[in-house]
């Protein structure tokens, strides 16, 4: 079980959740998603989710989303603290790398819950979540991915090095088109509650390699 807190700045989204679960909007952030995330968008602390190592076998879902946030942490925290001084390829690449190298080990994770049951791809140790759980507990990945390097973005991409960066962070952010496109045929429902979670950020995603995942938000949001 963990909690995590990630500083990322976002439109206000607003979004239904099911009677059991509580959210909170704060401040113009996604907020937390109590009961089912294991991760906070914005500064809040996350409530915590009682995760199960496997089911028959199976690694559910919330158990690779809930690691892939903790893997993420260091790595986003990395990036949001780069400031104009040390914004250089040095710092950067090796940055993005492992940003990719956690979304890339993840989609073999997720490639393996296909044709698994929903008992046991959505299972935690409190019971089974649904389709709009299980967007709660996703849309976190995409929104501390989208604020970390759209936050280094913001730096590099007018000044001397962007020729060589910008590709870099746009690369990090493109890796979280297989996460999406691994997973969603797994759970049915999950775009349809996925959109309204990542709206925010779906005008920046088309610009960096996620343009049919765009696609298939934006007709629904």
């Amino acid at each position: 079980m963990r909690s995590f807190a990630v500083a990322v700045t976002l439109a206000t989204a607003a979004f239904a959740a099911p009677a059991a679960v509580s959210r909170d909007l704060l401040g113009g952030l996604l907020g937390t998603v109590g009961g089912v995330v294991n991760a906070a968008v914005g500064t809040i602390e996350g409530t915590v989710v009682n995760t199960v190592a496997t089911v028959n076998g199976v690694v559910p879902l919330p158990t690779i989303i809930n690691q892939v946030m903790s893997d993420l942490g260091p790595v986003t925290a990395a990036l949001s603290s780069i400031v104009e001084a040390n914004a250089t390829q040095a710092v950067i690449q090796p940055l993005t790398e492992e940003l990719t190298a956690v979304l890339t080990s993840a989609v073999s994770q997720l490639s393996d819950l296909a044709g698994k049951p929903l008992a046991e791809v959505l299972a935690t140790a409190d019971g089974v979540i649904d389709a709009t759980g299980a967007a709660q507990l996703l849309a976190p990945v995409f929104t501390t991915v989208y604020g970390a390097t759209q936050q280094v973005l913001s730096l590099v991409e007018s000044g001397p090095l962007a020729a060589d960066l910008v590709p870099l962070l746009n690369g990090a952010l493109g890796a979280l088109d297989p996460v999406l496109t691994t997973v969603a045929p797994v759970v049915n429902g999950l775009f349809v509650a996925l959109a309204p979670l990542v709206g925010p950020v779906v005008n920046t995603l088309n610009g960096v390699g996620l343009g049919p995942v765009v696609q298939l938000l934006g007709s629904i949001l």
